[in-house]
């Protein structure tokens, strides 16, 4: 659905819009009663991540785009990102299976469908080009393989709702990356916005305060 939305929208677009799959992951997690446990801490860490991302993308500079198919393909597939937060939570997490074998089962059955699907959008022999088969392979080994494992282990670990607020650093991630790798300009707002993603994520990850255990009463002497 990113790779359909994104054909009509831009990537900014598309990033604030994914930045909505912890909002997602929270109304779903309420729903299915898997997380009702919504504390001050984290809908406040949530609601300030957003604004970061929202200042770091500035969507306002094409709003028409997210009210677009593109902007609602993007925005089906950050609910769909929700669902599979709860899903993997309730149902795969927790059961003594190591993340590394959850992850592998997942894609190679993402794969097993991916072969389905391939003939819907048109046969096209492949170009062998040493950059291109780099990047699979860099995006494929760390940017999927490695990072469903480390998915699992902090869904099972935090909680499906902490867990998705990790989607709020992508921007983060591609602000440096593209500064350091592109030599792409760093904006005022792309800072402030990083500030504010994170601390929306420590936010979310602190804990409420626990009252205080009550002392147990001291045992009266005995007589005689």
């Amino acid at each position: 659905m990113f790779g359909i939305g994104e054909k009509t929208v831009g990537s900014n677009v598309a990033g604030v819009i994914n930045a909505t799959t912890p909002l997602w992951t929270v109304l779903i997690a309420f729903l299915a009663g898997t997380d009702r446990n919504i504390t001050v801490w984290k809908g406040a860490g949530i609601a300030v991540g957003f604004a970061g991302t929202v200042l770091i993308f500035t969507p306002w500079q094409s709003a028409g785009d997210i009210a677009s198919w593109g902007g609602l393909a993007c925005l089906a597939a950050s609910a769909s990102y929700g669902v599979s937060y709860v899903y993997m939570g309730k149902f795969l997490t927790g059961r003594g299976i190591e993340p590394i074998v959850l992850s592998a089962s997942q894609l190679a059955a993402g794969s097993v469908l991916m072969v389905l699907a391939l003939p819907l959008g048109g046969l096209v022999a492949p170009t062998w080009r040493w950059d291109a088969v780099g990047a699979l392979l860099i995006l494929g080994a760390l940017g999927t393989g490695v990072a469903y494992v480390l998915n699992y282990r902090l869904i099972e670990d935090l909680g499906p709702t902490v867990a998705s607020v990790t989607t709020y650093l992508l921007p983060v991630v591609a602000v440096i990356l593209g500064f350091l790798v592109v030599h792409e300009r760093v904006t005022w707002p792309m800072i402030a916005g990083t500030v504010l993603v994170l601390a929306g994520v420590a936010l979310v990850k602190r804990q409420a305060p626990q009252p205080a255990a009550e002392p147990e009463p001291a045992e009266s002497p005995s007589l005689g």
